[in-house]
């Protein structure tokens, strides 16, 4: 068949939970399953202007006033949503997708009719009211469509939702496609706004998948950058490097209070976890005199206690002491301080950064979405119901046509796809 000669090529964009970056990736398919070899031809990411995470963060804070507070109106899902600001946030991040897959493209040396879809996944709007579950895309499909003559996948919350799911986490499916190992399991630390942790079991057999697991460990980048923004009166957004962590000690009694205020047990949180009772008690400790490198030193010290006892947990259960491999994603990695507590608390284990596999760090959500979209082209579910909570697999996604010329190849393509043969136990 003409596409074993040659890749199909799919691209992921990916919005960051607060609207703060664009990642986008475009990779190749070398047959067919999430079983074919993968090539990576290119990602790039970089950040949204400051307006539209504004307008963003004004929608958020509109639309989960009137979840606490408008439970039983008649509005979608019990909540009124303000369209002209809902609209503006779609066509403006549509325009940034526009630009990022114009030049995503053009730095790959491919053209909009070498691509079979995109896909965009985003952190949409979310709450849980009386009425159910609300989620709201992000995405501007139609338009994305029509200015870039590409397929577009989107919504990919949807239909794990309707399945009575959590609507995620919908990444570790992917993640262990691009990850797995065929000798050995995996443990995958992402740590960004939030610590997470993903296990990713050896591809011994058709139904290895299924022994995927997720957990959101605890705040992590959302609370370092809070807290040193609240200790500097705005003055500093990010502890950039650790450099002001690592010129301060422990402060016993803070990191005592730290433990004593842990939040409950989370397998997944659409934001990431919140870091609010954190960021109190260590305001708490400012007023009481204490100097801000001391409290960034004890957080960090927090932060990488609480990561490695999850990791013992998960080591002791999933992998043998002999066959145990932690990869590292995130962008916290770059934290000095953290990462130096964090490696002398895990002992003999080791971080091996994803990068050193062969796929990229800062773009690993892209590269996930894209990934998502050939799932959804091959017919296979995207979901996995020990993750979300889900009643049963879907088939994930929305597609929006792009130009009859693009559509009409996408339509082949998922055409010549037989559903009952793309099960995801045979594509593994």
């Amino acid at each position: 068949m003409e596409h074993l000669l040659s890749p199909r090529w799919f691209a992921g964009i990916s919005i960051s939970a607060m609207c703060r970056r664009i990642e986008s990736a475009v990779i190749g398919i070398h047959g067919q399953g999430s079983g074919a070899p993968v090539e990576i031809r290119k990602t790039i990411s970089f950040d949204i202007p400051r307006e539209i995470t504004a307008s963003f963060n004004e929608l958020q804070g509109i639309i989960h006033g009137a979840a606490e507070t408008n439970g039983n109106s008649t509005a979608h899902n019990g909540i009124a949503v303000p369209a002209s600001l809902y609209h503006h946030v779609l066509r403006e991040l549509a325009s940034i997708e526009e630009e990022a897959v114009t030049e995503l493209l053009h730095e790959a040396r491919l053209t909009v009719s070498d691509i079979l879809a995109v896909g965009v996944n985003d952190a949409g709007i979310r709450s849980l009211t009386p009425a159910g579950r609300f989620y709201l895309g992000l995405c501007d499909a139609p338009y994305l469509a029509q200015q870039t003559g590409l397929n577009i996948v989107d919504h990919f919350p949807a239909a794990d939702i309707a399945a009575q799911g959590n609507g995620g986490p919908l990444l570790p499916l992917p993640a262990w496609i691009f990850l797995k190992s065929d000798n050995r399991s995996r443990l995958l630390l992402d740590l960004g706004r939030t610590a997470r942790m993903t296990f990713l079991p050896k591809a011994e057999n058709a139904f290895s998948y299924q022994k995927i697991t997720h957990l959101d460990i605890t705040p992590c980048g959302s609370l370092l950058d809070a807290l040193i923004w609240q200790l500097t009166d705005g003055k500093t957004a990010a502890d950039a490097g650790g450099r002001f962590a690592v010129q301060g000690q422990q402060v016993p009694a803070l990191l005592t209070q730290l433990r004593n205020a842990l939040e409950a047990k989370s397998d997944w949180i659409p934001q990431g976890v919140v870091p609010d009772r954190y960021l109190q008690i260590a305001a708490a400790a400012a007023q009481n005199g204490h100097p801000h490198q001391d409290i960034l030193c004890t957080v960090c010290t927090f932060l990488a206690e609480r990561i490695v006892s999850h990791l013992g947990i998960q080591m002791n259960v999933s992998v043998s002491s002999s066959d145990n491999e932690i990869l590292l994603t995130g962008g916290c990695r770059q934290h000095g301080l953290l990462m130096n507590v964090l490696s002398s608390q895990l002992g003999y284990r080791t971080l091996t950064p994803i990068s050193q596999i062969g796929v990229p760090m800062d773009t690993f959500d892209s590269l996930c979405t894209a990934m998502l979209t050939l799932l959804t082209v091959e017919h296979i579910p995207g979901n996995l119901p020990q993750l979300t909570g889900c009643d049963s697999t879907k088939t994930l996604g929305r597609i929006t046509p792009g130009t009859i010329r693009n559509w009409h190849r996408l339509l082949c393509e998922m055409a010549a796809i037989k559903p009952a043969d793309r099960t995801l136990r045979s594509a593994a």
